[in-house]
């Protein structure tokens, strides 16, 4: 399966002249997630690096048209894409027309056709913000844990558009994408607005509840702290997560 990841280690290996590179991003996104700010870290040595004078020419002329990279800069040592990360942002976006949505926006918006109430969603969404356990809606990894910080889950509508944005120190497999599944239920009038807390509260996966579509779910942002305090950082996001912490 062709991957962001795959064409960015095979552009590195080709102007690097390596045999293999190994790229670390800030979030393993299911396939079809799309992303605007995936931030990215890979080891390579000074004197191979040193070689290299324009490494966003490279980027722009061998990678392929729908991947971009913005920036390239040489990291802290303590830096690490993925567990140095204070959060991660993801909007999500629903078109409840009727008629359906635009079909030059098809590629990036979930086509669901039933109006939804934006102001139960977010009454839903806000009952679970904080540490919870969201076992609920997760897809399983066997070591993993599914406690997270939820900072921020927040619905607007735009005419026919109903966007989500959410926030969190991290999120566990399809995470966003059961959160959404749930909360949806509420906005078109099927479940009460409690029905999302008491689902995360049993911790029991349930049959009407599925992920939505992975195309309208998008990585906007992913924040990193001082310098200094990323090795602290890195050691927190290392150690397993319990409910008091």
């Amino acid at each position: 399966m062709r991957t962001v990841q795959g064409e960015l280690n095979k552009t590195l290996k080709k102007f690097l002249r390596l045999d293999k590179v190994k790229t670390v991003g800030a979030g393993r996104t299911d396939a079809g997630v799309h992303a605007r700010a995936q931030v990215v870290h890979f080891d390579v040595s000074e004197d191979v690096w040193s070689k290299i004078k324009d490494p966003m020419y490279k980027f722009r002329r061998l990678l392929p048209p729908d991947i971009q990279v913005r920036k390239v800069a040489i990291a802290h040592p303590d830096f690490d894409a993925r567990y140095s990360a204070l959060t991660r942002r993801y909007s999500y976006t629903i078109a409840d027309a009727k008629d359906g949505i635009d079909p030059l926006n098809s590629r990036y918006v979930l086509d669901y056709r039933k109006k939804l109430d934006h102001h139960d969603m977010n009454k839903a969404s806000k009952e679970l913000l904080g540490l919870n356990d969201f076992y609920a809606f997760c897809k399983s990894r066997e070591g993993s844990t599914t406690i997270r910080n939820l900072i921020k889950f927040n619905w607007t509508r735009k005419s026919d558009y109903v966007i989500c944005e959410v926030i969190a120190d991290a999120f566990c497999y399809s995470m966003v994408r059961g959160l959404v599944a749930a909360i949806i239920q509420v906005g078109e009038g099927k479940k009460d607005i409690n029905w999302p807390k008491e689902v995360m509260l049993k911790r029991k996966k349930i049959t009407d509840l599925n992920v939505v579509s992975a195309k309208a779910l998008v990585l906007e942002e992913v924040t990193y702290p001082h310098p200094s305090k990323l090795k602290e950082q890195y050691e927190i996001t290392r150690r397993t997560r319990k409910l008091e912490d």
